[in-house]
């Protein structure tokens, strides 16, 4: 099944540690009445429930969009886990719906109210769901750049089954004009657990991924953004974003586009096909998503329309941005290198038709790191020089031609 909705981030992180079963129901109070908003269709219940910062960056028109697409997929709210307290200010809980379930991160203030939240899909354990004993692997702690950031369970494995394949990923937290800055008014009342607050640092990542990686396009295309040092990846905590890379098309004169490039058709590489870059499974398939004019963006959904393959259980590709309509694969599907899975477009925060690629160590977007990936063999074109080049590295401003 395909979604047409991701999931809306607007966090406000702040240096928390001190959490008791007094937070457990302060957590439990807010998540109770939010639920019970939600199915009675009260949206600007929903919206009293936000801080400041909250409301004006998420106002009551996006809130009951998202409520509302939320109600198509899934139904009535049918119970709440307990929540989990992380820190004074987040905590964790499992929400059931009529047609499945989700993991609901919160975030309030000291006065209770709602600074941010995400859904994301609710991964079932494997314990779960395989019927026979088996035993239960072995869990690890994701790295965290941010020390003052809680610490959340890196998730199982995707699974490939029914029970997941309704669920909803979280958009991606690309920088975007409306994402929620730390204000006095939010944060003067948290106390701190240190004199100064460390800068985040770029995690540890192996210097090669395991997978085996092609180029997910044919033809000739140009490395526009993106690389190890992106802007504001780390300092943002954009983990996931510390290797990512876009692509645009070329024509054989080394356009982009014809004509005066203002419509997306006018671009070569719109609509050209998006390629599985390995084998592996689709986890998530994100559609739906309205694609944007050239120079333009979608603050809400920054992520666009995407696909999410797992390639094992620590190495998933995330293909972006793509045309809104054009994706042939399902959550639970596998496929091959080379396989066709949609067309390149301009949904999210593409500004015009480019694919979106990276690779990175979770299914979750809000908590993965990216991982620096080579592609196996392309033909290289920088600053007027060709050659094959194996085990490759892409770089910014290079162009890459597939045999």
């Amino acid at each position: 099944m395909k979604r047409t909705i991701g999931t809306f981030l607007f966090i406000i992180f702040c240096s928390s540690t001190s959490f008791t079963q007094q937070g457990t129901e302060r957590f439990s109070k807010v998540i109770n009445r939010l639920v019970e908003a939600i199915n009675k269709q009260d949206y600007a219940a929903i919206v009293r429930e936000y801080d400041a910062g909250m409301s004006a960056k998420f106002p009551l028109n996006n809130t009951t969009l998202l409520f509302k697409n939320y109600e198509s997929l899934y139904g009535n709210v049918t119970r709440v886990d307990s929540p989990q307290v992380k820190a004074r200010d987040q905590a964790v809980c499992v929400i059931y719906f009529e047609r499945g379930a989700q993991d609901l991160i919160l975030y309030i203030n000291d006065q209770d109210k709602i600074k941010g939240f995400i859904f994301t899909a609710h991964i079932i354990p494997e314990s779960q769901i395989i019927q026979e004993p088996k035993p239960t692997p072995t869990q690890t702690t994701p790295q965290i750049a941010n020390p003052d950031q809680a610490v959340e369970p890196k998730p199982a494995p995707a699974q490939t089954s029914a029970k997941t394949t309704t669920s909803i990923p979280t958009i991606e937290p690309k920088p975007i004009p409306i994402q929620i800055a730390p204000t006095s008014s939010s944060t003067a009342s948290t106390p701190t657990t240190s004199p100064t607050i460390q800068q985040p640092v770029a995690p540890i990542v192996p210097d090669k991924q395991q997978t085996e990686l092609y180029p997910p396009f044919k033809g000739t295309w140009t490395v526009i953004s993106g690389g190890e040092f992106r802007e504001g990846a780390v300092q943002n905590n954009l983990l996931q974003q510390q290797y990512a890379y876009e692509f645009s098309a070329k024509d054989m004169d080394g356009s982009r586009y014809k004509s005066d490039g203002k419509a997306n058709e006018d671009y070569f590489g719109y609509g050209k096909e998006v390629l599985a870059p390995a084998n592996g499974t689709v986890v998530e398939a994100i559609d739906g998503i309205r694609e944007n004019s050239p120079g333009l963006r979608n603050p809400y959904a920054p992520i666009g329309n995407t696909i999410i393959i797992q390639h094992s259980n620590h190495e998933y590709s995330v293909l972006a941005f793509l045309k809104q309509g054009s994706i042939r694969v399902k959550v639970g599907d596998k496929v091959t290198r080379g396989q066709v899975l949609a067309q390149c477009g301009s949904s999210g925060s593409a500004t015009e038709p480019e694919i979106h690629y990276h690779l990175q160590d979770s299914p979750y977007l809000q908590i993965a790191k990216g991982i620096k990936f080579y592609f196996e063999r392309a033909i290289v074109t920088k600053e007027g020089k060709k050659e094959l080049k194996l085990i490759h590295l892409p770089g910014i401003g290079e162009t890459i031609t597939t045999e």
